[in-house]
This record gives structure tokens, sequence and C-alpha cells, in this order.
């Protein structure tokens, strides 16, 4: 996720989705490719004589599948520096959707924990409003109060200069 820093601009902090919400995907998906060896061999079915051709292609289609979710999840993130925050939210390999705000746009931050995998695993949801009442909801962001923490920091010592 390349980031143009403007001038005097320090990259601060990197805030993604919680790393525990990638590990269903590398569970998951290669199931399907354990699913067909158990059709294979306990039931003796071939796949009409394309045995190869289908494990070669499953595991292909599952592959692409996990370095997707992966790619998501490293591109899909907050990035603070100290002169802006920007969310850059990852739709597809092609698909994202850039926003950016100053400091002295932001108006409140706030964040939520609901459950107790949220408060052991220490993720929550986001959101920041800003004075044209637009919204930035990140959803199950790593340490939600360190960010917030880390933005309002940098907001307080931005306006005492």
């Amino acid at each position: 996720m390349p980031i143009i820093l403007r001038q005097d601009e320090e990259l601060i902090k990197i805030a993604r989705k919680h790393v525990m919400f990638l590990i269903p995907v590398f569970f998951t998906w290669p199931l399907i490719v354990v699913g067909l060896f158990l059709v294979r061999y306990s039931l003796d079915f071939d796949f009409f004589g394309y045995w190869t051709l289908t494990l070669i292609l499953s595991a292909l289609i599952v592959t692409f599948i996990i370095l997707q979710k992966c790619f998501i999840w490293k591109n899909d993130a907050l990035i603070i520096t100290n002169q802006r925050v920007v969310e850059n939210e990852q739709h597809g390999f092609f698909s994202k959707t850039v926003t950016e705000l100053l400091y002295q746009d932001i108006v409140e931050i706030t964040y939520s924990k609901r459950g107790m995998n949220a408060s052991l695993y220490d993720y929550g949801d986001l959101k920041i409003r800003t004075a044209a009442e637009n919204e930035i909801i990140l959803e199950k962001i790593a340490n939600p109060d360190e960010t917030i923490e880390l933005i309002n920091n940098i907001r307080q010592n931005r306006s005492t200069i």
C-alpha cells in the first residue's frame, strides 16, 4: 500500500483489522482440498479420470483466494501521519477507496468493543466524525484505544503549535 508522503510528513502508524480475522481464511479454504482427498480416497471417486487436474485446479483457486484475502487485509488500513489521517479501504485487487482527513477537520473519535473476544483480543470498531458530518468507520481494528490516543495526542500537539 504505497502512500505518497507530503513534504515534511512522517508516517507514524498503520492500523489494520486485527490479524486474528485472517486465521479463518487459512483454515477454512484449505478444507476444500482436504475434502477432495476425502472424496477421492474414501469413496474411491477419481473425478471421472480428472483427479490430478481437479486437485491442481482446486489448489490454485484456494491459493488465489487466500492471497486475495491477505492482500485486502494488508492494504485495508488507517494510515496516521503527522499531518493527516488516511483511510485506505481496499475492496479487491483493482478497487479501493481512499479518504483523507486533516486533523483540524476531525471533530470526534470513538471506538466500541463488543463481546468477550473483542475484549480478549483487543479489537473494536473505530469511528471518526468530521465537521461536515462525514464518518469513517473501521471495523475490527486492532488496539482501537491506542489508535485514538495517538490521534488525539497528535491533534493536541498540532493545536498548541
